[in-house]
């Protein structure tokens, strides 16, 4: 497992089969299993994802951010955030993943940056969105809602009820299909139409 710093943030826990795991890190995507008592942790599964190592090339630092939400034969749905150190202050987005259902939990799809707002179009980089960070997912399928919670400009919370068929839709932008093969479709939706 990768080397633990003085500051230790941003884990997502999630069961599988009555275990608990963490997803330590995205790219690549580190997930420790850990004790229900004591809280110690192994290394279970280490994966890649190109499409993640894209923000590592434009030197944008990948962080967790929800829990994962289990979604029965679709896989694990969770929200993490980017930071964007190139400006002053870092500017924060969120992206929200699926992982497979199935160890070794591997990134499948990912959305663009997203700004989560009440304006019909409102872009990731605007003031609203610029400094807006994901913190809490809650899904319920039969009513077709996200519960999102989320911060913003370091200061204030919100929670947001967001449609989770859309939601699930944006995560299929980027998809990871297997070792070789991915595609990217960026596409224009809104949360409220």
């Amino acid at each position: 497992a990768p080397r633990l710093s003085k500051v230790e943030k941003n884990w997502s826990p999630f069961v599988h089969g009555g275990e608990l795991y963490m997803s330590y890190s995205l790219q690549p995507h580190v997930v420790l299993r850990c004790s229900w008592r004591g809280g110690s942790c192994t290394l279970a599964h280490n994966t890649s994802n190109h499409l993640l190592a894209t923000y590592q090339a434009l030197e944008q630092e990948l962080r967790g951010g929800t829990p994962y939400a289990h979604l029965p034969g679709r896989g694990f749905l969770a929200a993490a955030h980017v930071k964007d150190a190139s400006h002053s202050p870092p500017l924060y987005a969120s992206i929200f993943y699926l992982v497979d259902e199935q160890p070794p939990f591997r990134v499948r799809h990912l959305s663009p940056k997203l700004c989560i707002s009440e304006q019909l179009n409102e872009i990731s980089i605007s003031a609203t969105c610029a400094l807006q960070y994901v913190t809490g997912l809650v899904v319920d399928e039969a009513s077709n809602l996200a519960l999102v919670s989320y911060g913003e400009m370091d200061c204030k919370m919100h929670v947001a009820a967001l449609p989770l068929d859309k939601l699930l839709a944006l995560t299929q932008t980027h998809s990871l299909h297997d070792e070789s093969l991915a595609s990217s479709e960026c596409v224009d939706w809104a949360f409220n139409s």
